[in-house]
């Protein structure tokens, strides 16, 4: 098992690259899209993983699964840094 700082470590160094792939000079719109734009592109990315899933053998198909889920998790950081990201209520710091 992955500790939970480990997990949100994979995912900053995914944003982290991220940023350095979109930006006003790489992409028309910068790296800045709408929550239905963001969705459009995680479903991209879900079906991308079910077929990892689904056409290789493992242990393969779950590590292509996992660096694939570590994109779509940042993809979803990246939608609430620009869409907002309200909390779950009574889970607050």
């Amino acid at each position: 098992m992955t500790r939970r700082e480990e997990v949100y470590q994979a995912i900053d160094s995914e944003r982290a690259y991220q940023d350095t792939r979109w930006y006003k000079d790489t992409t028309a719109s910068g790296g800045t899209h709408t929550v239905t734009e963001w969705l459009v592109f995680v479903q991209d990315y879900l079906t991308e993983a079910v077929h990892q899933s689904s056409r290789q053998p493992e242990p393969k198909a779950s590590e292509d699964v996992l660096h694939t889920l570590r994109k779509i998790a940042a993809m979803c950081v990246a939608c609430m840094e620009q869409n907002g990201a309200p909390p779950r209520k009574g889970f607050e710091k």
